[in-house]
């Protein structure tokens, strides 16, 4: 029986002969122009740095033969919710939680994410006039910065813990971005922030040296990418092992993406238990 498979909007191909283009030239695909995948990308940073840095990873699958995936933006993390939400994205890079979200409301399905855990981190400022911040206790009554409400690792499950856990009462104050998080320390815009060590230890040290890391949370798994189920499985499959391999053998664009180490994902594996986190209560809508 020849079965057949599609992108959304595209042309039917054949079963069949993706098999054989898998088989002998394993990042190959169907020489017809194809409607392009619309990948959409936490704004973690700048448009301009997920451009740049996704834009190589991107442009590295198209000379394997990849069926063309074309970036998408969100101005802001609302933004970003109210897309995938709405199914918007055929692929998405989003945290642990947005995993959570867009499965529910979609049916993503998350194909890789990096082998090593995700950590949320809060940092206080060295030799700061005043007051110094050396641990939570120190936090009582204190502002700490966010990037945003539901960014995972450094604010989500950050202000998860701090509340429920540790019984700390702080003012909060969101600043859209991980780099803004820890300038605005520095700046003593607030007296700790809530970052995740990735985006922490991309910085340069001359801006790190200005601050310490006074708490980490328990570690969970890391963003993955995801496609929604308009996307067959054979081309979720081919996606999978077209960016697993092409990271392996550029170390440098994983990197970049937050993805050096690439495995499978599983939902049902990586991210069902953070369902049972209660975290609906400090999620922003």
């Amino acid at each position: 029986m020849i079965h057949s498979i599609r992108f959304a909007g595209s042309k039917f191909l054949n079963c069949t002969a993706c098999l054989l283009l898998l088989v002998f030239q394993p990042f190959s695909f169907a020489s017809e122009r194809l409607e392009p995948l619309r990948l959409l990308v936490v704004p973690q940073y700048q448009a301009t740095e997920i451009n740049n840095s996704w834009g190589t990873v991107l442009k590295g699958l198209s000379e394997k033969g990849i069926p063309k995936i074309e970036l998408i933006f969100a101005k802001d993390i609302s933004d970003f919710e109210a897309q995938f939400l709405a199914g918007k994205a055929d692929l998405i890079y989003c945290n642990p939680y947005h995993m959570v979200m867009a499965k529910k409301a979609q049916g993503y399905l998350p194909l890789l994410r990096d082998k090593k855990p995700l950590k949320g981190i809060l940092i206080s400022a060295n030799n700061r006039d005043g007051e110094v911040i050396e641990d939570l206790k120190s936090l009582e009554g204190k502002t700490i910065l966010f990037p945003s409400p539901n960014a995972f690792g450094a604010s989500l499950y950050m202000r998860a813990l701090l509340t429920k856990d540790m019984g700390i009462n702080f003012t909060t104050k969101y600043v859209k971005t991980h780099p803004n998080v820890i300038r605005g320390v520095v700046r003593d815009e607030g007296q700790a922030g809530g970052m995740v060590a990735a985006t922490y230890f991309a910085e340069a040290d001359t801006l790190r040296d200005k601050t310490k890391v006074i708490y980490e949370t328990p570690p969970a798994p890391p963003h993955p990418i995801a496609a929604h189920p308009r996307v067959d499985e054979a081309t979720r499959e081919l996606l999978t092992k077209a960016f697993i391999a092409f990271i392996q053998s550029n170390k440098e664009a994983g990197v970049s993406i937050q993805i050096p180490d690439p495995v499978r994902s599983n939902y049902a594996k990586d991210y069902q238990a953070l369902e049972r986190l209660g975290l609906e209560a400090f999620v922003a809508r």
